[in-house]
């Protein structure tokens, strides 16, 4: 468990990341555009063209983001599916065995 929560740990601190990174770049590139010596009109079309780039980019990752994550699950889905599989077979084997040696030991108690 504690190897679990290590790598919820180390996702939670990479989006945090990430979401730092971005919101830095965006507000950087901003304030770097309006400092710039450039016209009112000029400066705030440069915005608008950058501010439109920066949404595309982001519906980009996003979507990349929901596609490996559903990928995530689907693995992670079947890989839970095969070890219940394997679990109930597990379990019906158990059942198997100790209904033969049950028999077995009525079998003996009854020849005694």
């Amino acid at each position: 468990m504690g190897h679990e929560q290590e790598l919820r740990g180390g996702r939670s601190g990479s989006w945090d990341l990430v979401g730092g990174l971005m919101v830095g770049a965006v507000g950087g590139f901003m304030l770097g555009v309006l400092l710039a010596p450039r016209q009112g009109d000029a400066a705030r079309d440069r915005i608008d063209e950058s501010l439109e780039d920066f949404r595309d980019r982001a519906e980009d990752f996003i979507g990349n983001l929901r596609g490996n994550t559903e990928n995530l699950l689907n693995q992670t889905r079947t890989a839970i599916e095969e070890r219940i599989t394997l679990i109930t077979e597990a379990i019906e084997e158990g059942r198997k065995a100790a209904d033969d040696k049950r028999a077995e030991l009525v079998v003996e108690q009854e020849g005694s």
